[in-house]
C-alpha cells in the first residue's frame, strides 16, 4: 500500500537565501524539488562535470579526484554567500584542476547577476584554478534566462553561464551507465513532475534501478519518491521490492529521515538568526546559544514567526 509521495513534505525551511536581502525580507523557503538534485550533486561530484563536457560540450582539464567542496562562499565579508553546490577536480597530488558552482534555478531571479559573478570570483581566489558555473533550470523559460550574458563592467569581461534545461536532461539518460541515468532522471524528475512524461520518466528510472544494487536502488528511490507525482510514484513501486513507507520503516530509510531532520533543524535556526540579524535585533551570547541548541522544530518555527514583527529578543524567545 503506498501512504507516502513526494508532496507529504512540500515545503521545509532548511536554507539561508543565497544573497543579500533588503532590511524587510524574510529568509527563503524551499522545498524537495531544489534541495534533492543538490544532493545529487553532493552525492556523486563528477555529475556536473559529465552534464558540461555530453551536454554543453566543454574541454574540461583531466583530473584524478573530484570531490564536494563546502558551498558557503563568505570570503572575510560580513554578507554570507552560498550557492547550491561546489566540485572540486584535483589532480593527482590534490591540486584543484578545476572547479564547478552548480546552481538548481526553478524561476528567473533577478540578484542572480550579482551574487553568480561573486560566487565564480571568490571561489577562484580561494582554489586559485578556473571555476565555471552550471545552471540546471526546471523549464526551458528559466534556461533562456539563464542562458542572458551578465555584463560585469570593463570591456569583455562578461559572464556566460553553462545551462542545462529539461530538454537536455531527458535526452541525456541513454547514453549513461545505470546509476548515471538514475540521477538524470531524478533530475528530470524535479522539472517534469506531472502528467505523461512523469510517467515515463517514472518507468525509464524504475528499468534503470533495476541494474542497481539494492542499497543504491533504495537510495536512488528514496530521492525520487520525494519528488514524482503521486501517480508516478506508484508506477515506480511497480519496479520497486518495497514500498515508500517500508523504505521509511527500513534502518537505511530511517537513519536518511534522521539526517534530513537534523539538516533541516539546522537551516531552519540559520533562517531564524539570518531574520533576526536583518530586522537589527540585538542576539545576547545567551540567547543565540539557546537558539542553536534547540532540537524542537516546532518550536524554532515559533520563534520564528514571532520574529517577523517582534522588536526584542526576549520577545521572540518568551
Amino acid at each position: 500500500m503506498f501512504l507516502m509521495c513526494r508532496n507529504a513534505h512540500e515545503v521545509l525551511p532548511c536554507r539561508l537565501p543565497n544573497e543579500a536581502v533588503s532590511s524587510h525580507s524574510v529568509p527563503a523557503m524551499v522545498s524537495h524539488p531544489h534541495e534533492i538534485p543538490i544532493r545529487l550533486f553532493q552525492n556523486r561530484p563528477e555529475l556536473a562535470a559529465e552534464l558540461l563536457v555530453k551536454r554543453v560540450g566543454a574541454d574540461l582539464p583531466a583530473y584524478a579526484s573530484a570531490e564536494s567542496e563546502s558551498e558557503a562562499l563568505t570570503d572575510n565579508d560580513p554578507i554570507e554567500l552560498n550557492c547550491d553546490n561546489v566540485s572540486v577536480f584535483r589532480d593527482a597530488v590534490g591540486n584543484a584542476v578545476y572547479a564547478i558552482i552548480t546552481e538548481v534555478q526553478r524561476s528567473e531571479d533577478a540578484a542572480k547577476s550579482f551574487s553568480w559573478p561573486m560566487y565564480l570570483t571568490i571561489l577562484r581566489k580561494r582554489l586559485q584554478c578556473p571555476v565555471r558555473l552550471l545552471v540546471v533550470c526546471t523549464d526551458d523559460a528559466t534556461a533562456h534566462w539563464a542562458r542572458r550574458p551578465i555584463e560585469i563592467g570593463p570591456p569583455g569581461f562578461t559572464l556566460l553561464a553553462d545551462v542545462i534545461g529539461p530538454e537536455e536532461l531527458i535526452q541525456a539518460t541513454d547514453e549513461q551507465e545505470a546509476h548515471e541515468a538514475a540521477e538524470l532522471l531524478i533530475l528530470a524528475a524535479a522539472m517534469v513532475r506531472k502528467g505523461p512524461q512523469g510517467d515515463s520518466m517514472a518507468h525509464a528510472l524504475g528499468r534503470r534501478l533495476n541494474e542497481l544494487s539494492e542499497a543504491e536502488r533504495r537510495k536512488y528511490a528514496g530521492w525520487a519518491w520525494r519528488l514524482l507525482s503521486q501517480e508516478a510514484c506508484r508506477v515506480l513501486e511497480e519496479y520497486m521490492s518495497l514500498t515508500y513507507q517500508e523504505y521509511l520503516e527500513s534502518p537505511a530509510g530511517q537513519l536518511e529521515l534522521r539526517g534530513e531532520r537534523r539538516g533541516e533543524l539546522r537551516g531552519e535556526i540559520r533562517a531564524l538568526l539570518k531574520l533576526v540579524e536583518l530586522r537589527g535585533i540585538e542576539v545576547s551570547a545567551e540567547a543565540r546559544e539557546r537558539i542553536e541548541s534547540c532540537t524542537d522544530s516546532g518550536q524554532v518555527e515559533r520563534w520564528f514567526a514571532r520574529a517577523v514583527e517582534a522588536s526584542s529578543i526576549d520577545q521572540i524567545l518568551r
